[in-house]
């Protein structure tokens, strides 16, 4: 066989890579949507073989313009995004086995996360991050993205590091209580769509799944404890870091 004719030739000449690791990880991916699009694409042209994708929504014609997974018949037919991206993972990667488990992500405990060796968080609303940033804490790295319109975000959660609930503010907290109803039941009216790019959610995916290369080959410096935060109008991405909260109700 050729160089030219193995797909992963490229990667595999970048000092200390170690394909059969990246091959061999099993990887959850927590949101189906643009941003877990864009990293369900990453790791499956890399090479990840073992993909399981949590989501319980259905594809709208508002996704297709950053979700290359979707097409406007999955629209029309309201196919569920899991389900939808599972089908169509097989065009990149002919090895890869990607399981859609179609459930709301506060559904799942700590026994699901703790099977896999990396969780992509690539959710819209905090409380589902705390659910899984509590539900992975000390168990598996958690590697939580998001956007907003030119702006964007990243975190790594791996004990005995800060997580994602040591920079949770009061505000945020308040925000978070008036999205539900006195009975628990989430209110639409109070979260309205937020604006979003192609642009934006490519870098935080790329970003993301960077730093699962790190975690997997135990290479370079993890954004472990840190927040990197992605200005897409000035260019600019400033990383910060999380102090452990002494108080925190996750560790």
């Amino acid at each position: 066989m050729g160089i030219d004719d193995d797909i992963h030739d490229r990667q595999k000449r970048v000092a200390g890579w170690n394909q059969e690791k990246i091959a061999g990880a099993k990887v959850c991916l927590i949101g189906a949507g643009a941003l877990g699009n864009e990293v369900a694409k990453n790791l499956l042209q890399l090479g990840v073989c073992q993909l399981t994708v949590v989501d319980f929504d259905t594809v709208v014609k508002a996704n297709l313009n950053r979700c290359l997974f979707f097409t406007q018949s999955d629209a029309e037919n309201k196919v569920l995004k899991a389900e939808a991206l599972a089908r169509a993972a097989k065009k990149l990667n002919l090895s890869a086995i990607v399981t859609p488990v179609i459930k709301n992500v506060e559904t799942l405990d700590d026994k699901f996360f703790s099977d896999f060796d990396a969780v992509f968080g690539c959710l819209d609303n905090l409380g589902a991050r705390l659910h899984v940033n509590a539900n992975c804490y000390g168990k598996v790295a958690l590697i939580d993205g998001g956007t907003r319109g030119f702006l964007g975000k990243l975190q790594v959660v791996q004990a005995p590091a800060a997580c994602l609930e040591c920079g949770v503010s009061k505000q945020d907290y308040g925000l978070l209580w008036k999205k539900y109803s006195c009975v628990g039941e989430m209110l639409d009216i109070l979260d309205p769509k937020m604006p979003a790019l192609p642009t934006t959610t490519s870098i935080i995916a790329g970003m993301q799944v960077n730093e699962f290369i790190k975690l997997i080959l135990k290479t370079g410096t993890t954004l472990a404890g840190k927040y990197a935060f992605y200005n897409g109008l000035s260019g600019q991405t400033n990383v910060f870091t999380i102090e452990k909260r002494s108080n925190c109700p996750v560790h």
